[in-house]
């Protein structure tokens, strides 16, 4: 009897010490993904859909494309830009590198390959609030600017 309890009260000395890794997120891994969010009320006849690729070695992606309302494939491109990241405790902090995006206001998208690369005397840097579950990003508005409330981005991947 004595010997059945010593071995339970021991399992369970083992079991209450023991920390489930998988419960601790690492920010540098829970981060990495596709963000995604669509814009349906901007036009009649198309969606745009915005996506942020947060990459291992703080490589980062965004870009937006045009589909037909309520489809899937791709039409073209509104903007392509590359840069890094890093992330400020629950902020992610863009700073993009080569920008690419329409620059004719007459037209709502072309092939990505005529984009034209837009070049910049400024820092071009975008700011994120990440959730707790690293599944949204909500873009933070610069002081000083006039900004929509904004729509999340979430991570389909």
């Amino acid at each position: 009897m004595k010997r059945t309890l010593v071995l339970i009260m021991s399992l369970l000395a083992i079991l209450v010490s023991c920390s489930n890794e998988d419960d601790d997120l690492n920010p540098g891994q829970a981060i990495l993904g596709i963000y995604q969010k669509t814009d349906r009320d901007l036009s009649d006849e198309l969606d745009f859909v915005r996506s942020i690729e947060l990459k291992q070695g703080q490589q980062v992606v965004a870009q937006s494309t045009a589909r037909n309302k309520g489809g899937s494939e791709d039409l073209g491109y509104q903007y392509y830009y590359v840069g890094t990241y890093k992330l400020e405790g629950k902020v992610l902090v863009i700073n993009f590198t080569e920008t690419f995006h329409l620059t004719d206001p007459d037209i709502s998208y072309l092939p990505k390959n005529e984009l034209p690369e837009v070049s910049r005397e400024y820092f071009f840097e975008d700011r994120y609030s990440v959730s707790d579950d690293y599944q949204e990003l909500i873009y933070i508005c610069p002081p000083n600017a006039l900004c929509v409330p904004p729509t999340p981005f979430e991570k389909i991947n």
